[in-house]
């Protein structure tokens, strides 16, 4: 399994934030039997957010994460293929930083829990309704306390 956080703002983030956005990342690709694949964390500006949400969901504003999944889920590669890439997650810091306010914890917190709700996307979760909003909910606030625990 492969992981891959870019952080292409240049903004200093806490030291180790890439470890546990990683460590979330592949916890959740182990408990879906997705251990050969790759997803790429991508951290930007609201402006680059803006342009993917225009070009891709006809959204001409900027968004905290987008998900683009590259897989379904459910496939699993033989094991003698190359690492298939699941997806890639691009996060706004600027609106990560907007929300970590308005929430009152810390940026880096922020970052992975939009990190964990991107995966989810790539694996199949959503939130158009209710029932699907809050099963995503439990299932974010249980990946954040298992890699707390790490």
């Amino acid at each position: 399994m492969s992981v891959i956080v870019t952080n292409t703002t240049g903004r200093a983030l806490a030291e180790g934030l890439a470890t546990r956005l990683k460590k979330a990342a592949e916890l959740l690709l182990r408990e879906y039997k997705l251990e050969q694949a790759e997803v790429g964390i991508i951290l930007a500006d609201n402006a680059y957010l803006q342009h993917l949400n225009a070009a891709y969901r006809g959204l001409d504003k900027p968004t905290d994460v987008l998900a683009f999944g590259l897989m379904e889920p459910a496939e699993q590669p033989a094991a003698h293929e190359p690492e298939p890439a699941l997806g890639d997650i691009y996060i706004s810091l600027d609106l990560a930083a907007e929300q970590a306010g308005a929430a009152g914890h810390s940026l880096e917190q922020e970052i992975l829990l939009l990190a964990v709700h991107g995966m989810l996307h790539l694996l199949g979760f959503d939130h158009a309704e209710p029932a699907e909003e809050k099963a995503m909910q439990e299932k974010e606030r249980a990946v954040l306390r298992l890699v707390d625990k790490l």
